[in-house]
């Protein structure tokens, strides 16, 4: 048997180079790349965007170390910034612990945990469930983009806390999963719903919840699951699928429901005229106090003056 690759070196040692990778997933916020592999440790670099969320959290026998090639990430919970040649060592059980990217940052990072496996089979799921929804319904990735920033932002002036803008992150994403079991005719029919339609329409919030558990089992899951749940709810009570009302709401849910209903009327429907940016802000304060909570509404016109202000420049 040859022990020896072409050029003379022992199979056991490899010599390679940034393009030699064994696995890579590439987002757009976020790209991992399988360096070296074997029975006990993963070897893997990760590059993550600016003004990104991201989770570590360990098993009991787990170990994992996370070097930081370049960029800056800070820690909410101890207020430390990080930077290039700092590290984080786990050894051991982990509870949810975040950090956010202040600007783009490198990781090379050595587990005996499967975390690259994992990360593949989550994202491909997120992508699938998501790709389900915009194929189905007429809404478009920039209606989830959207979603995405101005949420983050109105929670992040609302002083949320890293777990929250971590769980509003994915809930922004996957929001309208439940549509998957809508009928089409319903979701982009022309004009109003009659009765029957409405309450079809109005089961997507229960069907989303379900469909996240089943295909995303991990604990943190269960918070995004139960805000998509309540995306429809009102701050008055009226509603749904729940009638819950104030406090009772999810604060991620109560931000998505404003981010969520601007969009819907800033942007072209099938059963409704687009309105100008001024007459949705209107309409927004108009229902301060009812269908919305007045604190969410106002952190998001700071928000949005910011979205605004971005993409103008």
């Amino acid at each position: 048997m040859n022990k020896f690759d072409d050029i003379g070196f022992p199979l056991s040692l490899v010599i390679g180079d940034e393009s030699d990778y064994l696995d890579k997933i590439e987002r757009k916020t976020t790209s991992l790349s399988l360096i070296a592999q074997n029975e006990d440790l993963e070897v893997i670099h990760q590059e993550i965007v600016e003004d990104r969320i991201f989770m570590i959290k360990t098993e009991d026998d787990a170990f994992e170390f996370y070097f930081l090639l370049d960029g800056k990430v800070k820690s909410k919970d101890s207020e430390e910034i990080l930077t290039k040649g700092n590290f984080i060592s786990v050894n051991g059980e982990v509870d949810e612990t975040y950090f956010k990217t202040l600007e783009k940052t490198e990781l090379l990072i050595f587990t005996n945990s499967p975390v690259f496996n994992n990360a593949e089979k989550r994202f491909n799921e997120l992508i699938a469930l998501n790709e389900k929804v915009l194929n189905k319904d007429l809404e478009t990735k920039e209606h989830c983009t959207r979603l995405h920033w101005l949420s983050l932002k109105t929670a992040e002036l609302l002083g949320l806390r890293d777990k929250q803008l971590f769980n509003l992150s994915y809930a922004s994403f996957l929001h309208d999963t439940g549509k998957i079991e809508i009928d089409s005719e319903i979701l982009n029919k022309p004009g109003s719903l009659n009765d029957e339609e409405w309450q079809e329409m109005k089961t997507h919030c229960v069907k989303g919840k379900n469909i996240i558990l089943k295909y995303l089992k991990e604990g943190h899951y269960k918070d995004v699951a139960e805000i998509v749940h309540q995306h429809h709810e009102r701050y008055d009570g009226k509603g749904y699928p729940q009638g819950l009302k104030g406090d009772e709401i999810m604060i991620e849910a109560q931000i998505l429901t404003v981010v969520d209903a601007y969009d819907a009327m800033t942007n072209e429907r099938p059963y409704q005229d687009r309105l100008s940016r001024e007459e949705a802000l209107k309409e927004l304060e108009e229902c301060k106090g009812g269908q919305f909570s007045p604190e969410v509404v106002d952190a998001f016109y700071k928000a949005e003056k910011e979205y605004q202000r971005e993409n103008i420049e």
